[in-house]
């Protein structure tokens, strides 16, 4: 049920002339705010600037129904290469995934015929969640917090790998701890040289991010590692520079093995390799 304050419930009951302007809200996972405004000019708004400056935004609208329902609000983002998300330009953080998980807020305000903003109510809230891009566009689907609810059941299973996610505070493993820096000697969009010396497989299922150069903040799963050699699950926007820091973080098979051995971690082991497996058909 959406509430608006009674100011402007009053505007709305009074027949004067009014004005609307859609206030977008971008809550990074970074703990980065983008704020963004329809109108033509900078909006404030309990205390915060929305602006008028940033990427054209195009959204669809935004249906009430009563129920539950996981509803989905379509954006279209045109950024300009002045147009930063955090540290990097729009395109190159959706591209990096920099805004993947990211919160996005819609509000909605009404403005009296001088311009100043009565009041508002929040139109639309969710998740960033499947997007496509071009060189000028960004096409994002923003589901909403209802997707919470879209769980498992029963939450947790009998398998053999474990059921923690690594790194979580389930597992108990200190990401930092893990963490093991390199530079860049050669590299292509799919693979990095450098001169860390960890045994094969060390860094299978893990990622790297890059903390220099023009791919700063820019992550990457590891499909496979070799001594000094990694192979990338998905390609870089652009070949590294040689020199360019990046920091390689293991990545887990959840076995029992790897925990053991990999982590030191097996007191918080949560798989059941002893389970037995069903006859396989005769």
């Amino acid at each position: 049920m959406k509430t608006a304050p009674q100011a402007l419930i009053d505007l709305l009951n009074s027949g004067q002339q009014f004005m609307m302007a859609d206030l977008y809200t971008f809550t990074l996972v970074s703990g980065t705010f983008l704020r963004y405004t329809s109108w033509d000019v900078d909006q404030l708004y309990y205390g915060q600037t929305y602006s008028a400056d940033g990427p054209l935004i195009e959204r669809s609208r935004v249906r009430t129904v009563i129920g539950v329902e996981v509803d989905t609000l379509d954006l279209t983002i045109y950024p300009g290469p002045a147009h930063m998300a955090g540290s990097q330009a729009w395109l190159a953080a959706a591209a990096s995934g920099a805004l993947d998980g990211a919160l996005v807020r819609l509000d909605r305000v009404f403005m009296d015929a001088a311009g100043a903003i009565v009041g508002g109510y929040i139109n639309f809230s969710g998740r960033w969640s499947d997007f496509s891009m071009s060189r000028t566009e960004i096409k994002a689907a923003v589901r909403s917090d209802l997707e919470l609810l879209n769980v498992k059941i029963p939450r947790n299973l009998y398998q053999g790998g474990c059921l923690h996610t690594l790194y979580d505070a389930d597992c108990g493993i200190n990401r930092a701890t893990k963490a093991i820096g390199a530079t860049v000697s050669s590299a292509t969009r799919t693979t990095l040289a450098c001169a860390l010396a960890q045994a094969t497989g060390y860094f299978d299922l893990g990622y790297v991010r890059f903390d220099s150069g023009a791919l700063a903040g820019t992550k990457r799963s590891v499909k496979s590692y070799t001594p000094g050699n990694f192979a990338l699950l998905n390609p870089l926007p652009q070949v590294p520079t040689a020199g360019d820091a990046f920091t390689a973080y293991p990545g887990c098979d959840k076995t029992q093995a790897t925990c053991t051995t990999k982590f030191v971690n097996l007191t918080n082991f949560r798989g059941f390799p002893h389970i037995p497996q069903p006859e396989t058909a005769r």
